[in-house]
């Protein structure tokens, strides 16, 4: 009998925490991730996202899945809509890990996911995350370690969400059918500038941390420097566009609703992962 809950990303910022919650709760964890990197709750199966021939095997004994995109710089379409295909012919509860606004455009990515499991006719939960304070220990980590966070946008609020809280609502929704067919925004309890957000970084780490603003060109021309297609800079560019419009803002009560705590302010995540950043 398929007793077992899939964990795609499993390593990585907010996969590692899913499976911790579910291995609390008492579940059996099938984790999967690319780096081969272990985990102290979980065994962890390698899987590419690159390779579809390697998705079929995950989900042997499996009942629900938690998909997620990684944070290597892939297609979101070409990485997870051979995931998604399985968990419709496998008729598995999947919980998708999507982003904030996914609604916006019906081309954007993530909506296209979205639109196959409302499809589907099986149970599923869809979490839109805001942007993760998370960032500012992984993906802005050397420009926080460098002392200025230069983005393309504006000084638009965003209500932060804790990687922890996202792992937590993931977690509710993956053991309990109290919020199948619902799709429910993930925030941080206020939402503030990211001049704000540094100042609180440079309390924590003892020496000035800035935020400036920068043009679109300039941040493309960076990631292209990295290597990143010109259809993945595209949608990079596009997610600032949650800042610039408002819509990063929004402070939902979803992650109260759905864990029965509220969630995690920016400032203490900050000093919760003070160790991350002092010395940085």
């Amino acid at each position: 009998m398929a007793d077992s809950i899939l964990v795609l990303g499993a390593t990585g910022t907010i996969g590692q925490l899913v499976v911790s919650e579910l291995v609390t709760k008492g579940e059996t964890v099938k984790a999967a991730a690319l780096d081969g990197q272990t985990h102290p709750d979980a065994s962890v199966l390698r899987f590419d996202y690159r390779d579809p021939t390697s998705i079929a095997p995950l989900f042997d004994g499996v009942d629900r899945v938690f998909v997620l995109m990684p944070s290597a710089p892939l297609d979101v379409i070409a990485a997870l809509m051979p995931v998604m295909r399985h968990v419709v012919d496998r008729k598995v509860k999947a919980v998708l890990l999507s982003t904030i606004a996914a609604d916006s455009s019906e081309d954007n990515p993530y909506r296209r996911l979205e639109l196959v499991l409302e499809n589907s006719g099986l149970p599923f939960v869809i979490l839109r995350a805001n942007w993760f304070a998370d960032n500012f220990r992984t993906v802005w980590k050397d420009a926080i370690r460098t002392g200025q966070l230069e983005l393309p946008t504006d000084e638009g609020l965003i209500s932060f969400v804790d990687g922890r809280d996202v792992a937590a609502a993931a977690a509710a929704a993956l053991t309990s059918s109290d919020f199948d067919g619902q799709t429910l925004v993930l925030t941080g309890p206020a939402a503030l500038p990211l001049s704000r957000a540094t100042e609180v970084m440079s309390h924590v780490m003892g020496r000035p941390v800035i935020f400036r603003p920068i043009a679109a060109a300039d941040y493309e021309a960076r990631l292209a420097a990295e290597g990143l297609s010109e259809k993945l800079i595209a949608e990079r560019i596009a997610e600032f566009e949650t800042i610039r419009g408002g819509k990063a803002s929004i402070v939902s009560p979803a992650v109260e609703k759905m864990t029965g705590r509220p969630p995690r302010f920016f400032e203490t995540f900050v000093k919760d992962h003070a160790t991350d950043f002092v010395g940085a």
